[in-house]
């Protein structure tokens, strides 16, 4: 389940006499970073986790030289790949700028219909209602209360990390995974199985 919020308009975009109007915005619900996108596709292709990040490297080196030349690059059914430029300065004339002043300093990214198309996921609005006024508590008080509680259990579910913080669902999914990429818990278990132990110190 993916979540959105409605937004009001930017006042500085908003026309003399236009009423104001809200627009949807999507709201992440946390990074899935390098390292646990590669878990997540090796266990689906059941390629081991190196095999595919060694693929992925191949393909950055190989599309990164070729938008080096100049092309665009499609990349199997994510899109196109194309380089952006800029130069260290603005001219008045064409004459009054050199190559050597010109550089690469970004990629623009042009997602293909299969993509898009592809992105058809469940969408609800954030909750707004207040929870409980723990729903207020800091990251580093939410912290103390998630490993108080794991010194005297051995795991937590989101649903009592819930009922422990006054979290809303999906805020407490953010929080559990901010400390998940924090270091101090591991995930266990898929869906509804899913729970959250004290890491392991090394």
């Amino acid at each position: 389940m993916a979540y959105y919020d409605l937004k009001k308009k930017p006042s500085l975009t908003t026309k003399e006499g236009e009423t104001e109007v809200l627009y949807v915005q999507a709201i992440t619900a946390g990074t899935i970073l390098s390292d646990e996108f590669l878990d997540l596709v090796s266990k689906r292709i059941g390629f081991r986790k190196g095999e595919i990040e060694g693929v992925l490297m191949s393909v950055f080196d190989t599309a990164t030289d070729w938008i080096n030349k100049g092309f665009s690059v499609e990349v199997g059914e994510f899109g196109f790949f194309t380089g952006k430029v800029k130069a260290n300065r603005m001219v008045a004339k064409k004459t009054d700028i050199r190559s050597q002043s010109i550089c690469f300093n970004n990629v623009n990214f042009r997602p293909s219909a299969t993509f898009k198309k592809a992105l058809n996921g469940d969408l609800t609005r954030v909750p707004t209602v207040q929870f409980r006024q723990s729903s207020d508590l800091s990251m580093e008080e939410l912290e103390k209360l998630l490993m108080n509680y794991l010194d005297n259990n051995a795991y937590i579910s989101r649903v009592t990390y819930s009922e422990l913080t006054g979290r809303l669902k999906w805020k407490a999914a953010q929080d559990l995974k901010h400390f998940v990429e924090k270091g101090l818990i591991e995930s266990r278990g898929k869906r509804n199985q899913k729970h959250y132990v004290k890491a392991e110190r090394t």
